[in-house]
């Protein structure tokens, strides 16, 4: 085997161009996020990488999920903060209704971000009103959506990015 075939194979090997296209919309959204003073930026850069597939198909569908689950889980969340008292059941319901609507939508997969995004908006200790935080939460996982699917569609869009 010649040393070019090595070397080629090697570098299919580490999926360079899905990392370099991950790290480009992850780094990205984090300055992006810091530009703008969101103080849970890092939410977006997590999206990011959290959408990014080695083909855009599969990144449209990550994108629609993670979207569509932190849409309905910062929206449920939101709402239970009306009636939470630090209870157990009042969380469990959330993720339960949250999850439940996602499935009537036949998006399981974005029920399972919904019932996250409901975690990390009812017990996580937040400073500002339950309405704030749960709208910053759905605007930086959007940003790391966007800039996800604009740098997989333009960034290599034409082949596999694992090579």
């Amino acid at each position: 085997m010649m040393a070019t075939d090595r070397w080629t194979k090697f570098l299919q090997r580490l999926h360079w161009k899905q990392g370099i296209k991950t790290a480009l919309a992850a780094g990205f959204c984090y300055w992006a996020t810091r530009r703008l003073g969101l103080a849970e930026g890092y939410w977006a850069a997590v999206s990011a990488i959290v959408v990014m597939q080695s083909e855009v198909g599969a990144t449209l569908t990550a994108s629609r999920d993670r979207l569509v689950g932190t849409t309905i889980g910062a929206i449920v969340a939101w709402a239970t903060t009306f009636f939470w008292a630090q209870h157990v059941y009042a969380y469990a319901t959330a993720v339960l209704i949250a999850m439940l609507l996602c499935g009537l939508l036949g998006l399981q997969n974005a029920g399972r971000l919904a019932g996250v995004t409901v975690t990390i908006i009812v017990l996580i200790q937040h400073t500002g009103p339950a309405w704030h935080v749960a709208l910053a939460r759905f605007l930086e996982v959007s940003m790391g959506i966007v800039v996800g699917l604009i740098v997989s569609l333009t960034v290599w869009p034409g082949s596999r990015a694992a090579t």
